[in-house]
């Protein structure tokens, strides 16, 4: 049963969705006040067009919502470390609202180490992502990412950006390579004045991005909170500042703004903005095609095609069909277009297709361990080499059928093929992709896009929550457990948490000596 927090009491109880002009709202059944119901989408087919292409995940259903003594939720494939609670930014909307802990959290490298060495058990090891707080604080957080990564994990760093102005610091954490997720709400001051209380905030992000592109050994994406009135109709001068950062941007976090704050604490009030709202401010950059996003637990199902090709697949399976979304923007080296400009299907009738190729890669997977043929290459050595090359033929065979080439390539007509026979040639003697690229090609660079999940109270589900491959991964120093508590549901829980490990920690810590008694005068 799916279960949400009563708009009035807060207590769980049972709710559904209604579709209502268009719109999705989740409605709620509370013994105690009634039926109360919350605006969950305002654009219902393009949500329950999400939820047409799932391909679910069996989980042990939520019982109380107390996931600080949960011991059953899903093992992360996307773990969240915290490092610390301070912050050099303090935004009034701050999810996780650290401003008001009253205490810094701060533990010792050995914490980490305990922590990694559990998620190192793991397979497929999880992408780590270090957060806060704001991460950058603690001076050792370049060793903290060297850390993690001795282990094999992907290692992400969650900042506002403001520290990687100071170009010494920007540079030693660049040097550990960790990807780098840095906040950025558009190009005006004033949205930051607004949404941050930080005229100065754009300023320095400006030079920690330009500390960024100098360095060029970044791994950077972006994350822009969104909100009514503020900043929505920034997102096409957004894009245009993206495609600039393309040498070193990986990916782009689209988010609405979450209504977690107290309003005495932040004047600001705009009506809710959803998931879909967002789609469509996308969607509203490309008018000439009809831009449809997946969703991301959707987009991370693609394990065999992703081992075929020797590439990791995105960390988010099983993620629920209404939680992130996904699409893909390419750049054609003057500026970015949709990735249905090269397809001929939309993308969700695209992934279908994929996704039969999926089962059909799994399945001759299967076969291989079991035939005589398979176990006589592997016998030899030989079985994955020919999976990869086999599957390798017919991801090729479905791209060609799929993709619109006269649009990958420059030129029309003859000139079109003959700039395809060129790339071909000069891919074969083994010339710099990038320079094959840019003379023979209009499919540069593919950037990905995800739509962050509401995370306020009025939206939270249980069935988001038993799904979410996104956890806080939390040590326990007094057990000696692991608990995994679910991003949507970590502010609940991370105060006491967090409090327990400080206090754990500074008890801990030897006691100062006493000072040596001052020498007795002398007679």
């Amino acid at each position: 049963m799916n279960r949400s927090l009563c708009n009035k009491c807060k207590g769980l109880v049972p709710v559904q969705r209604a579709v209502r002009d268009g719109k999705v709202y989740l409605v709620k059944d509370c013994p105690k006040c009634g039926v109360t119901e919350t605006l969950v989408s305002s654009d219902a087919e393009r949500h329950m067009g999400k939820r047409h292409l799932d391909q679910g995940l069996e989980v042990k259903p939520c019982a109380a919502l107390r996931c600080d003594k949960c011991s059953h939720h899903r093992k992360p494939r996307y773990a969240f470390v915290d490092v610390t609670n301070r912050c050099n930014l303090n935004c009034p909307m701050c999810a996780d609202s650290v401003p008001g802990h009253g205490f810094a959290f701060e533990p010792p490298l050995e914490h980490f180490k305990r922590i990694f060495d559990h998620l190192a058990t793991f397979d497929p090891l999880p992408t780590v992502a270090l957060f806060g707080g704001e991460p950058t604080v603690r001076n050792d957080l370049p060793e903290i990412v060297k850390l993690s990564r001795s282990y094999g994990f992907e290692t992400r760093v969650l900042t506002n950006g403001i520290r990687l102005s100071d170009k010494e610091y920007c540079d030693r954490l660049v040097e550990a390579k960790p990807h780098l997720l840095v906040s950025y709400d558009g190009c005006k001051p004033s949205t930051y004045a607004e949404l941050r209380q930080n005229v100065k905030a754009l300023e320095k992000k400006h030079k920690a991005i330009e500390n960024l592109n100098a360095n060029r050994k970044s791994k950077v994406s972006y994350v822009t909170c969104l909100a009514w009135g503020l900043n929505d109709k920034e997102l096409p001068e957004i894009l245009e500042f993206f495609h600039d950062q393309r040498a070193i941007l990986e990916g782009v976090y689209l988010m609405p703004l979450v209504q977690t704050w107290h309003p005495e604490q932040f004047k600001l009030a705009p009506e809710r903005m959803t998931t879909e709202d967002v789609e469509r401010f996308l969607a509203d950059c490309f008018p000439d095609y009809n831009v449809q996003f997946i969703s991301l637990g959707l987009a991370s199902h693609f394990q065999a095609v992703a081992k075929v090709l020797g590439q990791p697949p995105l960390p988010y399976f099983g993620g629920h069909p209404n939680c992130e979304s996904f699409y893909l923007l390419v750049s054609n080296g003057e500026r970015f277009l949709p990735i249905d400009h090269y397809l001929k299907r939309p993308l969700p009738e695209f992934m279908e297709v994929l996704l039969a190729l999926e089962k059909r890669l799994l399945a001759r997977e299967e076969r291989l361990k079991k035939g005589l043929f398979g176990k006589c290459l592997g016998a030899i050595g030989l079985r994955n080499f020919y999976y990869r090359l086999s599957g390798k033929l017919s991801l090729f065979r479905t791209i060609l059928r799929e993709v619109r080439m006269a649009r990958i390539f420059k030129g029309t007509g003859i000139g079109n093929i003959g700039h395809r026979l060129m790339a071909t040639l000069e891919f074969m003697v083994g010339c710099r992709s990038r320079n094959v690229r840019n003379r023979h090609l209009l499919f540069h660079q593919m950037l990905k896009v995800i739509i962050l999940p509401l995370e306020d109270d009025p939206i939270l589900e249980t069935e988001r929550l038993e799904r979410c491959p996104s956890s806080h991964v939390v040590f326990v120093p007094e057990t000696g457990e692991f608990k995994y508590v679910p991003v949507c549901s970590w502010r609940f829980f991370n105060k006491t948490m967090l409090k327990s490990m400080t206090d754990h920690y500074a008890a801990q810590k030897p006691a100062p000596a006493a000072a040596e008694p001052a020498p007795a005068a002398a007679k």
